[in-house]
């Protein structure tokens, strides 16, 4: 018991201080400047997990190669832009020696036997956590990185897990780390990976307590609903006094990670998306937790990911529809999720018992979730402002405070001076003075004519904005140098209920909630309308119509009636997606206590289905009465298949209305197909002394073919319409018809093939602009997803081309200043002016100038697109079934090709090529809004050859990305040819030649123009006598000419370098390097060409040179030293380096 205390504790010591930090689960997220050879990790990588970004291109496999078990990468292309790479680790160094026995223990036959049993101590390798039954993996390291030309930088990390028995009846799972790169998971995949949870759990049959993040999820009852993200400790605990009774209990004190939000959006003829969410008090930009979401069309849920219905960005909070789900203005889209709220820090508490017997069960739950009113986060409040949110109550809208910040100057941020002009005192005036700029300021978007300040230009450092003189005392602006103070809140609810069999077939339950909700803890105005209650009671019995012991058909009658107070607040919507519109609620503002009651009766029958019928009443205090009737039901009988539901609503408020609609989905089986009809109907009349604008009709229906449910390829085929009817203010009118043709494929049980196909076509016709706000829209969506592996595999084929409609955000872009050497940007000031203009950034070549890193963030600006996608790859390997022939077909065997294409094109143009054509209009045409194309083709010989081999590759890159300030666009066309010869065992020769131009282009700013064209030579040999030892002789030669209408720039350069590396197993490596840059350039140096054309370095001689040591102290302790330097003529020498040690675990 004492060695299990003494593991406890120090297990705790080590862990408890990393609760707050963020995730591991093996993932790696790196961005870097690009370079040669990269060291990634010390951990071997998982093979199918690596990915490498350039900018906004995916890498394909041929622009590099990757050494999985040393984490060691070598890119063959270069990249004019960041590296982003990704990927994940397996716990172990696979290039590490693996042995059964260590053979520095066996002993020669001249040693004595004395020594055979000499004790030793194993002190070194102790392990920290002890415990042969506990798993574990990870490391932790401590780095330093210096030089003459950037400051000290210290770097640190920790990735721990662990997983096994530590005591008889007691297990462990923990995961730490001490990443605090805010990573979710992509929101393009039904399943999500967990990235960013850190936690202890300690648990076994009966307990489970978790330190750290977890899930909290909705508890036995009614009105207490919530799916919740928290940090900080929760413990579940069941037992079982008795044999058929079981307790249950749950406690849960922890940092709430989000706040709950439900956003009502219409949708947009022809727009897939993106559709922007807002946070709780209209927040324009907010981060969702990855994993809350929930979203709704008509009411029905959908699915998570880009083969299912709908991708998110949780980063933006954007939802984007795939083709599966046509958006139409018809579209009611619902969206349950939670933010990242940053303003203050809230405390979640949570509990929930139940006991359950055969006959009986009982459950109380208790919730509170409340901001820390003095620890904000985000927002600094003043005294001054704390007491105007006492003074306020709960009226919100007069939160309102100043943003003007008086700071003093500091550099890499937007700073004002304040002065006087005509009359006006404290104006902000933009500046880059350090003996004025004292002042910082945050501008809300309030109106035109509610502000006196407009937005002037972006710069490198994000908006600038400037005053406008009122005329005659009227504001001429639209901003404000003010915000809004949110307020911190609290939110309470207690729920008990109990569940009563009375008999086998009748069943009583009934739940009592009370409920909280403060919007302002800082005042205690208005604080009467905060605490609220509510009750529900069901009686739920069955009656057999038969007397057979399991009846054919069985009644299901149901009463339930729900109460609650006008002020009830629930956690989280608890009613059905569509309730409010049911009953014709929805943004009508109805105040009153609420009752919901309802009588039903279900028919169901075991073998075909059910008919269930209900009446319904739903009363608001004196505002609203509404009565319903309701039916459901299913029906499936020899081939015949129905599902129906239908209600009839009469309600009464300041006026009558009388809302009719039913659903139906009919088919019949006809051997190995179906024919079937689908219909939606809604009425709906609001009625005073005439026929309000609200009131509307229409009727949509399609009639289909599709497979029999005994087929196993799936297919459907549709032709729908809709009509939709319009008050004009006596009757309804004919407003607008759409017509809709479409088909559904997926054929998954062909050998060696599958095919899936997804398309619609649209045509929206307005008969009467005057009732209905939509304009005619022809819409066309389509995915097809397609792979086939034919000849043994000789040749493998995968497509997928989408096309669709939807909005491009207009980005806005600026830059961080990091630690040096952690960046990715490097500013130069080409003008001099001391302004980081956004002109003036370059990609680092070097680790010592890489002291910036560049943020997109989302505006509110939106361009309608026309959009296609094609992502294909053709492999071709003849070898598969001729390697074994001769002749003709050996010969041919010995060649392979492979082909990638990846084309995102979105264009403001909706015709044939435009629309539908990957490959239509060139990246300078103004129709195109945003592209990224990447197109591949290697053609390889000898290419497992270990003697000669030599290949051909093809490149067309592209992008071009839709900024607020205008368009950036760069493209990179080349041929490439390589041969390698290993002459003898020990000496290879290999040479790289390439010819091809790359351009630039961006209207946002100047001097970012030109169009160059290149070639390049590039010979090495390579000396290995052994495998610890190897030596490379290497040089290139290049000439850039840039064209004529852009300044007709040439540069020369010729290179001439040697490159060795000294590996000794077991104990380390030795690398290092030297090179020799001659460039002649004709240009103007201090310029983005100029930055291009010499590659970071200067006119003239310039020398570079590099040493790395790795040295493997022990087992599990790692050292690693890296040296850097260079020489350009007429500057000093620039020294930069780093030391590291790594510990694994």
């Amino acid at each position: 018991m004492l060695n299990f205390l003494r593991k406890a504790i120090l297990l705790c010591a080590v862990i408890f201080p990393f609760f707050g930090l963020a995730q591991y689960s093996g993932l790696r997220t790196l961005r870097v400047a690009h370079a040669d050879t990269i060291q990634l990790d010390s951990l071997s990588i998982y093979p199918n997990s690596f990915e490498i970004i350039c900018g906004e291109t995916t890498f394909s496999s041929e622009n590099y190669e990757l050494d999985y078990a040393k984490s060691q990468l070598l890119l063959r292309e270069k990249c004019d832009d960041s590296l982003q790479i990704t990927f994940r680790v397996l716990p172990f160094d696979l290039s590490s020696p693996v042995y059964a026995r260590d053979t520095s223990v066996i002993y020669s036959q001249e040693k004595g036997m004395r020594e055979r049993f000499m004790i030793t101590s194993n002190q070194a390798n102790a392990d920290i956590f002890g415990g042969a039954g506990l798993n574990k993996q990870g490391s932790i390291s401590r780095g330093v990185s210096f030089g003459n030309n950037q400051d000290l930088g210290v770097n640190s990390t920790l990735n721990l897990e662990l997983s096994g028995q530590i005591a008889p009846n007691l297990k462990l799972l923990a995961s730490v780390s001490d990443d605090n790169l805010p990573i979710q998971a992509d929101g393009n995949t039904n399943k999500l990976q967990e990235f960013d949870q850190v936690f202890i759990q300690v648990y076994n049959d009966q307990l489970k307590l978790i330190a750290g993040d977890f899930w909290l999820y909705k508890p036995k009852g009614y009105f207490l609903t919530y799916k919740k993200r928290a940090q900080g400790l929760t413990i579940n605990y069941n037992w079982s006094p008795q044999k058929g009774k079981v307790w249950k209990t749950q406690a849960s004190g922890a940092l709430s990670r989000g706040k709950f939000q439900r956003q009502i959006i219409q949708g947009v003829e022809g727009n897939q998306g993106p559709y922007r969410l807002r946070g709780a008090q209209n927040e324009p930009f907010i981060i969702v937790l990855a994993g809350t979401e929930k979203v709704f069309i008509d009411g029905k849920q959908l699915e998570r990911g880009q083969s299912f219905d709908y991708v998110i960005d949780y980063n933006t909070a954007e939802v984007t529809f795939t083709a599966r789900n046509q958006i139409t203005k018809d579209s009611r889209i619902v969206i349950e999720f939670q933010y990242s709220d940053q303003n203050y820090a809230r405390s979640l508490f949570q509990s929930s018992t139940s006991y359950k017997t055969d006959r009986f069960e009982f459950w109380i739950n208790g919730y509170s979730e409340q901001d820390a009113r003095n620890q904000t986060l985000q927002q600094e409040l003043t005294t001054s402002q704390k007491q105007l949110l006492s003074n306020i109550g709960d009226t919100l809208s007069l939160a309102r405070a100043s943003s003007i910040d008086s700071v003093g100057y500091f550099e890499n941020q937007n700073l004002y001076k304040m002065v006087s002009i005509a009359g006006y005192d404290s104006v902000l005036v933009y500046s880059v003075n350090p003996d004025s700029a004292f002042y910082r300021a945050t501008f809300q978007q309030v109106g035109q004519g509610n502000g006196d300040y407009v937005f002037s230009n972006y710069n490198a450092l994000g908006k600038v904005f400037k005053w406008v003189e009122p005329i005659a005392g009227v504001s001429q602006g639209d901003y404000a140098p003010s915000r809004t103070i949110i307020t911190p809140k609290q939110r309470q609810m207690v729920t008990s209920g109990i569940a009563l069999k009375i008999t086998d077939r009748l069943k009583f339950e009934t739940e009592l909630a009370y409920s909280k909700f403060d919007q302002n803890t800082f005042s205690r105005l208005d604080s009467k309308d905060d605490q609220s209650f509510g009750a529900l009671s069901r009686l739920t019995g069955d009656i057999p119509l038969s007397r057979d012991s399991v009846p054919d058909w069985l009644l299901r009658t149901t009463v339930e009636i729900e109460a609650r107070d006008r002020n009830f607040s629930p956690i989280e919507q608890y009613r059905s997606v569509e309730f409010d519109r049911d009953w014709n609620t929805r943004n009508k503002g109805y105040e009153g206590n609420q009752l919901a009651s309802k009588l039903g009766a279900n028919f169901m029958n075991r073998n075909y289905g059910n008919i269930n019928i209900q009446g319904q009443q739903f009363l608001i205090g004196t505002d609203y009465s509404g009565f319903r009737g309701f039916t459901n039901g299913k029906w499936k009988q020899k081939g015949f298949s129905a599902t129906w539901d239908g209600s009839y609503l009469s309600s009464a408020t300041t006026e009558l209305n009388e809302f009719v609609r039913h659903r139906a989905d009919i088919s019949q089986s006809l051997g190995w197909f179906k024919i079937g009809f689908k219909d939606d109907h809604e009425l709906n009349r609001f009625t005073t002394d005439i026929l309000q604008p609200a009131s509307y009709q229409f009727f949509d229906y399609q009639f289909y073919i599709a497979n029999s449910d005994s087929i196993k390829n799936n297919y459907r085929i549709f032709y729908r319409e809709r009509i939709d009817d319009r008050s004009d203010s006596t009757q309804l009118q004919r407003a607008a018809k759409a017509r809709s043709i479409g088909a559904e494929v997926n054929f998954t049980q062909w050998k060696n093939q599958s095919l899936n196909v997804v398309t619609s076509y649209r045509e929206l016709v307005v008969t009467n602009s005057d009732l209905i706000n939509s304009t005619p829209e022809n819409t066309v969506l389509g995915r097809i997803d397609y792979q086939l592996k034919a000849f043994k595999s000789a040749v493998t084929l995968n497509t997928f081309y989408e096309v669709g409609s939807g909005l491009e955000l207009k980005r806005e872009f600026l830059y961080i200043k990091v630690n040096d050497g952690q960046g990715v940007y490097t500013w130069i000031d080409y003008n001099g002016d001391g302004i980081k203009d956004l002109n003036e950034f370059e990609i680092a070549q070097f680790a010592d100038q890489a002291s910036y890193i560049r943020v997109f963030t989302p505006s509110n600006e939106y361009v309608k697109t026309y959009s296609n996608e094609l992502n294909q790859s053709l492999y071709i390997r003849p070898d598969r079934v001729w390697a074994r022939k001769k002749g003709v077909l050996k010969t041919i065997s010995r060649f392979s090709n492979q082909t990638r294409v990846r084309i995102r094109r979105k264009t403001n143009v909706f015709n044939g090529n435009a629309a539908f054509n990957p490959f239509f209009s060139d990246i300078s045409d103004t129709s195109l809004i945003s592209t990224t194309s990447n197109l591949r083709n290697t053609l390889y010989f000898n290419r497992t050859s270990s003697v000669f081999g030599a290949q051909y590759i093809y490149q067309d890159i592209s992008s071009k990305t839709l900024l607020a300030s205008g368009f950036d666009s760069r493209s990179l066309k080349s041929h490439e040819f390589s041969v390698r010869w290993n002459i003898k065992k020990q000496f290879t020769l290999e040479t790289k030649s390439s010819v091809g131009s790359k351009t630039s282009a961006a209207d946002y700013t100047s001097g970012r123009d030109y169009n160059l064209s290149f070639y390049t030579i590039e010979p090495s040999f390579i000396y290995q006598p052994s495998t610890t030892f190897r030596i490379t002789l290497d040089g290139r030669l290049a000439k850039k000419t840039n064209a004529p209408v852009f300044g007709g720039e040439v540069a020369n350069v010729q290179e001439v370098g040697s490159t060795f590396k000294y590996n000794q197993a077991e104990k380390g490596s030795l690398l290092g390097g030297i090179k020799t840059v001659i460039i002649e350039y004709d240009g103007d140096v201090n310029s983005a060409l100029g930055f291009e054309m010499l590659e970071a370095l200067r006119p003239g001689v310039n020398y570079t040179w590099n040493l790395g040591y790795q040295r493997s102290i022990s087992r599990n302790l790692q050292l690693s030293i890296q040296y850097n330097g260079r020489k350009s003529e007429g500057n000093r020498v620039i020294h930069s380096g780093g030391m590291e040690v790594r510990a694994f675990f």
